[in-house]
């Protein structure tokens, strides 16, 4: 069962959460934090449906259905042993098709699609972290950021930093319950 890295993913968001509604707040609504909290804690407090529907139901808006891809994935891996490349680009073609988003428009794409095409964790994390990096200079083409003035340059996209953060905390969690192809 996953429910250990769940409750991983619970803490490390709590102490994320003030700092990624800052990172929204300069391109959204600055809410992005506490809708993370929100859908991680529901996975935690019910254990009667996937973890990603509770986090889908729990979160709402696009960010619930966007982050439950990501979710989702992880849970397969964890509980299916399905390749963490795999999942990543699975969740990250289905984000596609539900935002309209690809890599460059400053989304949590620009850090999930660079992790996918990762050889390990570890590079996944890396992969991830300068993704969500380098959406400081881009211009938003997708989501609330595409309205604000500038296409948020100079701020770095809350989703794709959640995105690196996940990924930090599986790697951390991961290597203690099994490994992927990739990895083996």
């Amino acid at each position: 069962m996953s429910m250990p890295f769940y409750t991983a993913l619970v803490a490390r968001f709590e102490t994320l959460e003030h700092g990624l509604n800052l990172l929204d707040a300069a391109t959204g609504d600055g809410d992005h934090g506490s809708t993370i909290v929100k859908g991680l804690r529901a996975i935690v407090a019910d254990e009667n449906n996937t973890p990603a529907k509770r986090f889908r139901r729990a979160a709402g808006g696009a960010s619930g259905s966007l982050f439950a891809e990501l979710i989702g994935a992880l849970d397969k891996v964890l509980n299916h042993g399905n390749d963490l490349s795999e999942a990543l680009q699975t969740a990250a073609d289905r984000i596609n098709q539900l935002g309209q988003a690809v890599s460059g428009d400053k989304t949590m794409l620009d850090a999930l699609l660079p992790a996918a095409q990762a050889d390990s964790i570890a590079s996944a994390v890396s992969a991830a972290h300068h993704g969500a990096d380098s959406t400081t200079a881009m211009v938003a083409r997708r989501g609330r950021a595409k309205n604000v003035e500038g296409g948020g340059a100079g701020h770095k996209d809350a989703g794709a930093t959640s995105v690196a953060e996940m990924l930090t905390v599986f790697a951390e969690y991961y290597p203690l319950h099994g490994t992927t192809a990739h990895d083996q």
